[in-house]
């Protein structure tokens, strides 16, 4: 019996570390991104949890060593899902660099269709002239222009970075986000 509520209390701590950890993740990137209240909420919920999950190991880990594995455990699979939510969640802004041939004049087109700016410049590689183009995006309009890139990957060469923040971006005219979704804008 008494295994079983260690065990519980052991869960307990890695479920609390998943959610501090993968909170961590996202406050981390909407301070990247200059996301003044949702890095401020984020971060409160963050540590609170944290403070909390902390306190109860402390208490409880001189009696059994055995938590320890428990509160490391939440760390690592916290990293992990917040990584996986990271990916779910579009948050923040991409610089996309594309190298090639022609195409690149094509991909440009059908990017600025799709509502975004993109600059094309001549540039010179190994094997000659190349053009090289340039757009900043919001990471939500990443898989529209990834299906813009799909038809022609075997002829470019693509990098994607995260972005920051930017004095513009052009973007396709949308209506404002309701609900929660309006605490991730940028403010």
């Amino acid at each position: 019996m008494d295994w079983l509520i260690i065990i519980g209390i052991g869960l307990l701590i890695m479920l609390a570390r998943i959610l501090d950890v993968s909170i961590g993740t996202l406050r981390v990137i909407s301070v990247i991104d200059g996301r003044l209240k949702t890095s401020f909420i984020l971060g409160f919920v963050e540590v609170a949890v944290w403070l909390s999950v902390v306190s109860v190991t402390l208490e409880k880990i001189a009696e059994q060593p055995f938590l320890a594995l428990f509160f490391a455990l939440g760390f690592s699979l916290g990293n992990v899902f917040g990584i996986l939510l990271e990916r779910r969640i579009p948050l923040g802004n991409l610089s996309l660099r594309v190298v090639g041939g022609q195409e690149i004049r094509e991909i440009a087109d059908e990017i600025r269709e799709a509502g975004l700016g993109a600059t094309v410049v001549p540039g010179e590689g190994r094997s000659g002239e190349r053009l090289l183009l340039f757009t900043f995006m919001p990471k939500k309009m990443l898989p529209r222009v990834m299906n813009i890139l799909k038809p022609r990957r075997e002829n470019v060469f693509y990098t994607l970075d995260y972005g920051g923040s930017s004095n513009k971006i052009l973007l396709p005219q949308t209506s404002q986000p309701a609900g929660p979704r309006r605490f991730f804008k940028r403010k």
